[in-house]
């Protein structure tokens, strides 16, 4: 029996623009360095601002940030300027954690010759 494999980048065939396939590995990177850059967001502000992340479903990525939070990357909290919103920051160890992947972002070209790390290099 023949089979395909699939080669090259998956693009998913709904795509919009110019948006490509993201692991979760990917979106916990992108929404550290947006965290980092930015302190306080709310879900719709990193997904809609973060780069790469607009593709982004609400419960995944939803998902997502309540894991980070379990792992203390991320700290939840309601936000103090609006009712009912739920607002995210990183904590201690989430510095930490985007600290070290800013040096290896500027220190180790090699490092981003893997695909799961393609596009990070410009931020």
């Amino acid at each position: 029996m023949f089979r395909m494999v699939r080669r090259g980048t998956y693009k998913p065939k709904h795509t919009t623009g110019t948006s490509s396939y993201l692991t979760k590995d990917n979106t916990r990177i992108q929404i550290i360095l947006f965290l980092k850059s930015n302190k306080v967001a709310n879900q719709n502000k990193i997904k809609h601002e973060a780069k790469g992340l607009s593709t982004q479903q609400w419960t995944p990525m939803k998902n997502i940030l309540d894991e980070m939070c379990e792992w203390n990357w991320v700290e939840k909290r309601a936000s103090e300027e609006s009712q009912n919103v739920t607002v995210y920051s990183l904590t201690n160890t989430g510095q930490t954690v985007a600290d070290q992947f800013i040096e290896v972002r500027d220190k180790f070209d090699e490092f981003f010759k893997l695909d799961s790390f393609q596009g990070f290099k410009q931020g």
